[in-house]
């Protein structure tokens, strides 16, 4: 199972140009809203056209613009799950399961293959109802059997797990793991959710206006981002300009903040990023060398975490760092509190270095 992508599509003050090549394995597209995502799943699918390039799926070309090639939506065999899952309000589960199955038989035999694919998702004795009698939850795996039902040549998901909470988005990211390990297809995930496209996917393709600014493993993308857009959507919190100082030493610019980094800065570095858990408070740390005193301007906690945020040196900064504090057996005495100020130290093996 494959795809190949090559494609550019005009819109008004935007265009799509994407690279993408795929097996048999689970793809996260990640970027922020607007950069292109969904419109890459519909010209995968048929719901758009591109304006030039060629689609191919599994060996099938789906689109070539050159040799005058685009097959329709239902010839092209593909599944793309959106958020609304647009189950058919006036038809049983079982006939949802089975709209998109060829030759599916009398009414019988029909909700027999329904009630197969249910199974998978522990909706067997679902198949009489109607999705108006379903949860958000339920309606998902019925839409998830009706993918699996079709037989596509390629899954395609567009943020399909947005509008649930945070319990019921647990347990059906097991149901979609256990549709993976029974559907060996190209697999390509549209999320925003970085730890999400980790649990669910084996490679991230990182998009920012339009196009694919970087692609690899999650452990590279994650631990060694290449660009600014990556940084910020691998969980990046705190980013600034930089630049070269000196042959481990680089400037946060907007920060007023300098860093002996512990390797080779590269000349063309462009911009900097400190995860918000990746620096520490060190009252025995020298000052002046990755460590500075830092003025508490706020705090806020959530139910494990306290988020710190700091004042920088530069006075005229539009932002402030955030440090995040694991709060599970510390005193609540001794956790960081507005108004104080520590020696925070940076660790120099853990401040990123991108040059675009």
């Amino acid at each position: 199972m494959s795809l190949v992508l090559d494609i550019k599509k005009r819109y008004p003050g935007f265009m799509l140009d994407m690279q993408l090549e795929a097996g048999e394995e689970r793809v996260a597209l990640l970027g922020a809203s607007g950069c292109g995502k969904s419109c890459t799943l519909r010209c995968i699918a048929g719901v758009e056209t591109p304006d030039e390039g060629k689609i191919v799926v599994n060996g099938v070309t789906f689109f070539d613009s050159a040799a005058g090639i685009n097959l329709s939506p239902q010839e092209r065999k593909c599944a793309l799950l959106f958020q609304n899952y647009q189950l058919f309000p006036n038809m049983t589960v079982a006939d949802n399961v089975c709209a998109g199955v060829k030759d599916a038989g009398d009414a019988v035999a029909r909700k027999r293959l329904a009630e197969r694919y249910l199974g998978i998702f522990g909706l067997a004795d679902f198949a009489d109802r109607y999705p108006a009698r379903l949860s958000g939850g339920q309606q998902q795996r019925v839409a998830l059997a009706r993918m699996v039902a079709a037989h596509p040549g390629i899954f395609m998901f567009d943020e399909p797990m947005s509008a649930l909470d945070s319990y019921l988005k647990s347990a059906l990211e097991q149901n979609m793991l256990d549709l993976f390990d029974v559907c060996n297809r190209t697999v390509i995930y549209v999320s925003h959710d970085i730890d999400e496209a980790c649990r669910l996917c084996q490679r991230i393709c990182v998009m920012h206006d339009g196009h694919v600014e970087e692609i690899d493993s999650i452990e590279d993308v994650v631990r060694r981002p290449q660009t600014l857009a990556a940084l910020r959507l691998t969980g990046c919190k705190n980013t600034s300009r930089a630049r070269k100082i000196g042959p481990e030493e680089v400037e946060a610019l907007d920060w007023g903040m300098t860093f002996n980094v512990g390797r080779e800065v590269p000349d063309n570095v462009a911009y900097l990023g400190i995860r918000a858990s990746y620096f520490h408070v060190d009252n025995r740390a020298e000052r002046g060398r990755n460590s500075y005193d830092l003025h508490v301007a706020r705090v806020s906690d959530s139910r494990f975490e306290r988020l710190v945020l700091l004042d920088v040196p530069r006075a005229d900064a539009p932002t402030r760092l955030q440090w995040k504090v694991n709060k599970v057996g510390m005193p609540v005495d001794e956790l960081p509190q507005a108004g104080e100020t520590l020696r925070m130290h940076f660790d120099a093996s853990r401040i990123h270095l991108v040059c675009r």
